[in-house]
């Protein structure tokens, strides 16, 4: 049998220039954190500006695509065939392991060669070895035409030290950078479509994320706890595992709710600003550098820019809002894609919807904000909440 090579190449991360090296090793830490989780024990080499795995004989293809589409910072990663850096060789390999049951069942009609070389010495020209390669598979009698751009089968040959790598289709990773480049946060987390994708865009920027969720219990049904754990396991495959951070606020929202003082036009506002305080409460406790929100600006009252103003107020933190220029059917579309669509979907109450005003302001001032939070005492709320958290 012949040794079948995973081979992983980066994108963004091959601009940094001096810093190059420190995000291909964050990146090659990664790659093996995720090809351990899944039984490979083989080491990580680096050849020429991609990184190559030697899969065992036993290896579950399904389970190293699965794994590699959830690893930031690949470009993109082929499953190989090594043979000698032969044309002969080459082409017996590309007619011996041609996927052709593959091609049947799925229908496929055209095919495409490219030759990927990483060094001037080859024993063919590229551009002739791809046509030449193309014969080779055309006089096997395949069934397929050639398609130079988007082809149903795009046959892959690297070309590297004295070996050739063939793989039979490309796949696409996650692109962005990898965990663990961009620092560490602080993700505010529901059980709706947007927070989830926010943190997974954060991810795909490099950062560590850490959740926190505003439970709305004892007002809400223990699922909403349920259904927001589920969201950060799906996440945590993207970066090798999460941290969730339970804080039950809605004895919190209640109180706001009833007191006179209170105007209830600015309940909403004032939520989101004790959210946020105890966030970074939080953060700064697990020495977490920003906050991270689901946002969308205008989707709702307290997502208007004047209202945004007035919350940032709350924080000394940075707060990224990686979704606020997306509109609600993109974000859901992108949901689907991260994989929480499905629990997003569930009707579920949550603190969102608990303790809400019928007609929310969406302009507050903050003068009459901080005159409100005066009657709360917010100082004494955060600490108890802070103190109330569980894991």
């Amino acid at each position: 049998m012949m040794e079948k090579h995973l081979i992983i190449h980066y994108g963004e991360l091959g601009l940094k220039g001096k810093n190059k090296g420190f995000f291909e090793d964050v990146l090659r830490r990664n790659v093996m954190a995720a090809v351990r989780g899944i039984g490979i024990k083989s080491q990580i080499q680096y050849v020429l500006g991609r990184f190559v795995v030697k899969l065992p004989a036993d290896f579950d293809e399904e389970k190293v695509k699965h794994a590699m589409r959830h690893v930031s910072g690949i470009e993109y990663f082929s499953i190989t065939y090594r043979v000698d850096l032969d044309f002969d060789k080459i082409s017996e390999a590309l007619m011996k392991y041609l996927p052709r049951d593959e091609i049947a069942d799925k229908g496929w009609k055209t095919f495409c060669v490219r030759v990927k070389k990483s060094q001037n010495d080859l024993p063919f020209s590229r551009l002739e070895a791809e046509r030449d390669f193309g014969e080779v598979l055309f006089e096997s009698d395949i069934g397929l035409k050639a398609k130079m751009t988007d082809p149903d089968l795009l046959v892959t040959i690297e070309c590297f030290g004295d070996m050739a790598y063939i793989g039979f289709g490309k796949f696409k990773g996650l692109g962005g950078l990898p965990v663990g480049t961009g620092g560490k946060v602080l993700s505010l987390i529901s059980s709706g479509f947007d927070s989830p994708v926010a943190a997974y865009r954060m991810i795909r920027r490099g950062a560590k994320v850490e959740f926190v969720h505003f439970s709305g219990q004892p007002y809400t049904r223990r699922e909403e706890v349920e259904q927001v754990k589920k969201i950060v396991e799906i996440l945590g495959e993207y970066q090798g595992g999460a941290k969730l951070y339970v804080v039950p606020f809605g004895e919190i929202q209640k109180k706001i709710s009833i007191n006179m003082d209170v105007p209830a036009k600015l309940r909403v506002v004032i939520y989101r600003r004790l959210m946020f305080k105890i966030a970074e409460k939080i953060a700064r406790y697990k020495k977490l550098k920003a906050l991270v929100t689901g946002e969308s600006l205008g989707q709702v009252a307290s997502q208007t820019l004047n209202n945004i103003a007035v919350i940032d107020e709350a924080t000394h933190l940075p707060v990224f809002r990686p979704l606020i220029g997306m509109d609600k059917v993109e974000i859901i579309n992108e949901s689907q894609k991260v994989g929480t669509h499905d629990i997003s979907r569930l009707p579920c109450t949550d603190t969102c919807s608990l303790f809400m005003p019928s007609n929310p302001e969406v302009s507050a001032k903050f003068g009459e904000v901080e005159k409100a939070e005066e009657f709360l005492g917010v100082d004494k709320i955060v600490n108890d909440a802070f103190e109330g958290l569980f894991v």
